[in-house]
């Protein structure tokens, strides 16, 4: 057999390794991230200085970088030598890049890179030249004026595609400082690291992002992979009423996912963790970024971490339900919230029984959640206080997917939690509802606080399902308690212009009943406190029996049925008042 060598065009490859981040503000990120990367190994040598200062200085021709740590003549030659085979790989220190690309991504935006480096004292500064078409790194020694005073490093970027300066550039003042404050929020806030970007004369110092929101899951902000103990990840969730709020991805501080919906998560792209409704990080030191940090690598870490979520999702999703009702209920006025109140009585009257409600109306009940292969904790996460008393249910498919009378095996081996069920279970077909699934609730009680989270394993001959019990006081805000579903969630009501004029009274939208300002028989109604609240409660009625129609053809129909009563009742006024009675003449005797 002939092996036949694969030759690389050099200059050209160095010049599509730059081009592997998505743009220059991603592209020049990288000399951040490495300043990060020596700073972490100087702190580990008690060489480091106090605050890493980062400075970029924006001119119309090029763009310079500067920070505390420079490399030496060998460093830079080895780093040369290994593109794409980073020496970082096999140091103890946790670092952010992993195969030494990151010099190469100027070629994102320019032509031209110059290294000013000054390793310690007592070495002179070297100058390394890299540039597009050129297979070489050209090493010289740098005029006086160039030298640097003390150890670092000064990157000057040249031959750019455009002005860096300009305000509504890809390298804007503006748009780094955003980018970098999200990016290295880690280390901006504990003062290891401080970034600066000069430009016109006005410098911007860049400052960590603070989020004033509710936060969530916080039973959950650090959890171990059930597949390895060893690898854990931190979350930093809270809850964003805007519902334009993101989750991020990180590694070692940094963040290679802005947005965890437009990730390859396998079905968690409709969860709630995608929804919009959270805000925040996920720090992820055990996942392997892709080169030039464009994603993770999907290999068994990154399946098993996307299935932790899949686990916490549940507990964490009835937590931001219960954050949105609040923030619905806050948004109603008082009239509102009565119009709701008295249109969900009359509704639960026998003449309406058989009505579906709107979601949130009170009568219509969650849908139901089917245990994952057939037999799973739904949710298989729980956190119980020190002494009180916790359930998980314990969900079986009898017979489709778990054969009829099988015998259930818990087992619990940490004393931090107690189960007061018997370990030994029975499934029987017999108990199925209308879908064919068996129910068991299984009481715990925590003993001790725990800082990792006990396993309930329950096996039977063919299935095997667990679930994690954290054992903490409640949070400061709220307990999450699984396993008991909240009723009647709060419908919202909400009085606004429609944009397709006055004709329409009302509209149902994502759990929301709009009435429209427009319309003449809402202005009619303002009159009063009580006008106010017949009119909301006659759009609640109105929209239900509406939403019952699955033809979609009997809002038109309801919608005349409004504007006839509202004529009527007109008319009805003017009459009543144009009515004016007489007084009765009493007749006179004859004499």
């Amino acid at each position: 057999m002939k092996k036949v060598p694969i030759k690389l065009h050099t200059s050209n490859t160095l010049q599509w390794l730059g081009k592997l981040y998505r743009n220059p503000a991603d592209a020049i990120k990288e000399h951040v991230s490495n300043a990060i990367d020596e700073h972490l190994k100087a702190k580990r040598d008690g060489k480091s200085v106090s605050v890493c200062q980062v400075t970029f200085t924006l001119e119309k021709d090029k763009v310079i970088i500067e920070y505390p740590y420079g490399m030496s003549k060998d460093e830079f030659e080895h780093a040369l030598h290994r593109v794409a085979d980073s020496a970082k790989k096999s140091l103890d220190t946790k670092q952010i890049g992993q195969l030494g690309i990151g010099m190469f991504s100027f070629f994102q935006f320019g032509s031209k890179c110059v290294f000013f480096s000054k390793k310690d004292k007592g070495y002179e500064t070297i100058k390394v030249t890299i540039q597009a078409g050129s297979d070489d790194a050209d090493f010289e020694t740098p005029k006086k004026r160039d030298k640097l005073s003390s150890p670092g490093i000064k990157i000057v970027i040249s031959g750019l595609e455009f002005d860096p300066a300009k305000s509504r550039g890809p390298l804007s003042p503006t748009k780094l400082d955003k980018l970098f404050a999200a990016k290295f929020g880690k280390y901006l806030k504990d003062g290891s690291l401080k970034i600066s970007i000069r430009c016109k004369g006005k410098e911007y110092i860049v400052k960590p992002i603070k989020i004033e929101l509710p936060r969530v899951a916080e039973g959950f902000k650090d959890w171990c992979l059930s597949h390895d103990r060893q690898k854990k990840f931190f979350m930093e969730l809270y809850f964003d009423p805007s519902g334009k709020g993101n989750l991020s991805i990180r590694h070692m501080g940094v963040t290679i996912i802005d947005d965890f919906s437009t990730a390859s998560v396998y079905g968690l792209d409709e969860s709630v963790y995608a929804s919009g409704d959270i805000k925040g990080f996920i720090d992820a030191d055990f996942l392997t970024p892709l080169p030039a940090r464009t994603g993770f690598e999907v290999n068994a870490d990154w399946i098993n971490f996307l299935d932790e979520l899949d686990k916490l999702y549940p507990s964490i999703e009835t937590e931001i339900e219960e954050l949105k009702q609040e923030e619905a209920e806050k948004k109603l006025t008082d009239i509102q919230k009565n119009a709701i109140k008295l249109a969900r009585e009359i509704l639960d009257t026998d003449e309406f029984k058989d009505l579906e409600l709107l979601e949130g109306l009170g009568r219509k009940t969650r849908e139901k959640q089917l245990p994952l292969n057939g037999f799973a904790f739904v949710p298989s996460s729980v956190r119980v206080q020190p002494g009180k008393i916790g359930t998980l249910s314990l969900k079986a498919l009898v017979p489709n997917d778990v054969p009829d009378n099988s015998i259930v095996q818990l087992s619990l081996i940490e004393s931090c939690v107690e189960l007061k069920t018997p370990d030994t279970l029975v499934l029987k077909a017999s108990e199925a509802d209308e879908e064919g699934v068996v129910t068991i609730r299984i009481s715990i009680e925590g003993k001790l606080i725990n800082s990792k989270p006990v396993i309930l394993t329950a096996k039977t001959d063919e299935k095997e399902a667990e679930a994690n019990i954290r054992v903490a006081e409640p949070a400061e805000r709220r307990e999450v308690i699984t396993g008991k579903e909240k009723e009647g969630q709060i419908i919202n009501y909400l009085e606004m212009p429609f944009e397709d004029g006055p004709a329409k009274h009302s509209r149902y939208i994502a759990r929301t009943i709009q009435t429209n300002e427009l319309n003449a028989d809402y202005k009619d109604a303002q009159v009063s406190e009580q006008t106010k609240l017949a009119y909301a409660v006659l759009m609640i009625g109105k929209e239900t029996i509406a939403f019952n129609d699955k033809s979609e053809m009997v809002d038109e129909y309801l919608e005349k049925l409004l504007s006839f009563h509202f004529r009527l009742k007109n008319k009805l006024t003017v009459k009543s008042s144009s009515v004016v009675k007489r007084p009765r003449i009493r007749q006179k005797k004859n004499i």
